[in-house]
């Protein structure tokens, strides 16, 4: 007679397959029948050019390759029609319900579900699901790269710092938020790796103090310049009687008058927070120990991220110093020598330094990542190795004109167009379930008795793990409670998220997507 317990039935991959059933029927039904907008038709004519064989160029106006590349494959497949067209959106919509599926150690069976669930019905990820635009893409990639950076972190296998340069490299081509899901990356990675530090052993208590005042430094350095740049794009209202000018018939508030800030002010602002930065290293090195430094892998997706993302920042430089960038749809193939010299002098030595420090930090696993990274950059670039321009253009084009088109401010939203507007309207049900999450995570930390202590990181009570041969020393063991960390990562992207687009000029309906 068998007396072995029997084990109950586990409803949970049955209830993630009806949702994302849910999600195919909701994605694909009636597909076609929506009158394609203007920016659809833009993105479905230069595909049907390529699908067609008369090729394609990148042009950053709309925005990276990959859709171009996608929607053409579909073409091919398929035939060329309104339904055709949204194919590879929807699918991206469906694939990022579906790849919740590997979330569910972080937000337990129940998390998940409800999580598939608010995907599947969120009015936004649906509508951009059936759009032929880039925010699906860009919505999986997204949920990819913190998937990768949260495994890395849990088990140091390098296959994540793999699968983390391939995703980039991807969300490179398909739209320029890669750059603010990345510098939302490392500003979290860099807390991170801050808490860490400061609570591990240091040789002296001064080289500590000397550590955290440089930081401090430089953040008040950041502050001054990005108060400088505000006041440049600022207008003051002055007093007529200030400026000895009567007032215009009709006119007693004064006179408008612009507030231009010389740029020395805010370079010099900049240099300096980068000279405390390097003295903060400094002390840090010294003080910390490299062999220390090695050992904490939220250091090694910093470098990572950085080494693979520094040629391609070299407009901002060029931006700062005053030289202009092309700011129209093609302007950047139509450069000069001299426009071209102006990028090479800051991209090369970028480039250099990025492939110096990953080389030096991480050994083989970096060839390997920026081969897979460069690989996949390359190809959807130039179009299979059809438009050698399309590198370039993607290297410096994309952020340069997107820079520019900031302080265009199309749409003329006002600040809190997200925050007032787009998520109390359509997002409500997410919205109100982070507030319901934040509120029962706080309660259970008090209620455990972590108040006062970082949940960041645990190495109690953790067996080491094992990682395959690296470029370094084995790490330390990390994330001993494995979802501690992914209450802060979620909590930190909504807000950071909010706040990006919300200071970002631009501010479009489809970029709701991303928060």
């Amino acid at each position: 007679m068998n007396t072995s317990p029997r084990k109950s039935f586990d409803w949970m991959p049955l209830l993630f397959a009806l949702i994302l059933l849910l999600a195919a029927a909701t994605r694909f039904y009636d597909l076609g029948a929506r009158v394609m907008s203007h920016d659809e038709s833009l993105h479905t004519y230069f595909s049907w050019k390529l699908a067609t064989g008369e090729g394609y160029q990148h042009d950053p106006m709309m925005h990276g390759p990959l859709q171009f590349h996608l929607v053409a494959l579909s073409y091919f497949l398929f035939g060329d029609s309104d339904t055709t067209a949204r194919i590879p959106a929807a699918l991206f919509s469906i694939a990022s319900v579906g790849f919740l599926w590997f979330y569910r150690r972080y937000l337990g069976k129940a998390g998940t579900l409800i999580t598939a669930f608010l995907f599947v019905i969120s009015p936004y990820m649906l509508y951009y699901g059936r759009y032929v635009r880039n925010e699906a893409y860009a919505a999986f990639f997204g949920l990819v790269t913190l998937w990768a950076a949260l495994r890395y972190l849990e088990s140091g296998e390098k296959r994540y710092l793999l699968a983390l340069s391939a995703v980039t490299a991807l969300h490179l081509a398909a739209k320029e938020t890669a750059y603010i899901y990345t510098a939302q990356l490392l500003l979290f990675l860099g807390m991170l790796f801050l808490v860490r530090v400061l609570q591990g052993e240091w040789r002296t208590r001064r080289q500590r103090t000397f550590f955290l005042t440089m930081l401090a430094a430089a953040a008040l350095f950041i502050g001054v310049a990005f108060g400088f740049m505000h006041l440049d794009k600022a207008t003051a209202v002055v007093p007529s009687s200030a400026l000895a000018q009567p007032a215009a018939p009709g006119e007693t508030a004064g006179t408008r008058v612009s507030m231009d800030v010389p740029p020395v002010f805010i370079n010099g602002a900049l240099l300096m927070a980068a000279v405390s930065v390097g003295i903060a290293l400094y002390f840090l090195v010294a003080g910390y120990g490299l062999e220390a430094l090695r050992r904490e892998r939220s250091a090694d997706l910093m470098v990572l991220l950085l080494a693979l993302i520094l040629p391609q920042l070299a407009p901002l430089p060029v931006k700062m110093v005053g030289w202009p960038i092309p700011d129209q749809p093609g302007a950047i193939y139509n450069l000069g020598w001299t426009e071209v010299g102006h990028f090479a002098v800051f991209m090369l030595p970028l480039a250099v330094l990025g492939f110096a420090l990953g080389a030096w930090w991480m050994g083989k696993i970096w060839w390997q990542s920026a081969g897979v990274f460069y690989f996949i950059f390359t190809l959807l670039y130039t179009t299979f190795f059809t438009n050698g321009g399309g590198f370039f253009s993607g290297m410096v084009g994309s952020l340069a004109y997107w820079l520019a088109q900031q302080g265009v401010q199309r749409g003329g939203q006002p600040w809190y167009y997200y925050l007032a507007i787009q998520i109390p309207l359509y997002e409500y049900l997410p919205f109100a379930a982070a507030a319901l999450g934040t509120w029962y995570v706080v309660r259970r930390e008090q209620g455990t008795g972590n108040r006062g202590q970082s949940t960041a990181y645990s190495v109690q009570n953790t067996p080491h793990v094992a990682l395959p041969t690296s470029h370094v020393a084995p790490r330390t063991p990390h994330l001993a409670h494995r979802t501690s960390i992914f209450p802060l990562l979620a909590l930190y992207w909504s807000v950071t998220s909010i706040l990006a687009y919300t200071l970002a000029g631009e501010k479009m309906p489809w970029l709701t997507v991303h928060i």
